[in-house]
């Protein structure tokens, strides 16, 4: 019976609130993404955050409101851990890498600040190999902005 309300009422709730019309509730769901994933039962866990959350999640990454990112960008990389390495690779790392290169200082400082999350899943070597062209990017950005 828990399984069945989560699915069918607990998870379209949060999806609401994901995309909701006001940028305060969505940073407030956003910063919530992972412990409302790490929360579903392990059983379901890996299909309704694939199906039922990163759509949504997949939306925030590119929110106009830069709290929205930024919240969601303080959480994101602890999904690593719940959807594994097949998933982190092909699914979060293409977000990921795009949230490196938001203009947004905040949100590629909480990007860079979680990467232990994702190194412990895909491995350094593959997490140096995806990211190295991003920093460098981010890094010639803010020589240029400093400049």
């Amino acid at each position: 019976m828990g399984q069945e309300i989560t699915k069918s009422d607990l998870v379209p709730a949060f999806q609401s609130l994901l995309k909701d019309t006001e940028a305060e509730v969505r940073a407030a769901a956003a910063h919530k993404v992972r412990d409302f994933c790490q929360n579903l039962d392990s059983y379901q866990q890996e299909s309704i955050i694939m199906t039922n959350i990163l759509p949504f999640v997949k939306e925030l990454v590119a929110d106009p409101n830069q709290h929205v990112k930024s919240a969601l960008a303080s959480v994101i990389m602890g999904l690593s851990p719940i959807l594994g390495k097949h998933n982190t690779i092909e699914h979060l790392l293409p977000l990921f890498l795009s949230q490196l290169k938001d203009e947004c200082p905040e949100v590629r400082l909480n990007i860079i600040s979680n990467l232990d999350c994702v190194n412990e899943v895909i491995g350094i070597q593959q997490v140096s190999a995806s990211i190295e062209e991003d920093l460098l990017f981010v890094r010639d950005c803010t020589i240029c902005h400093t400049v």
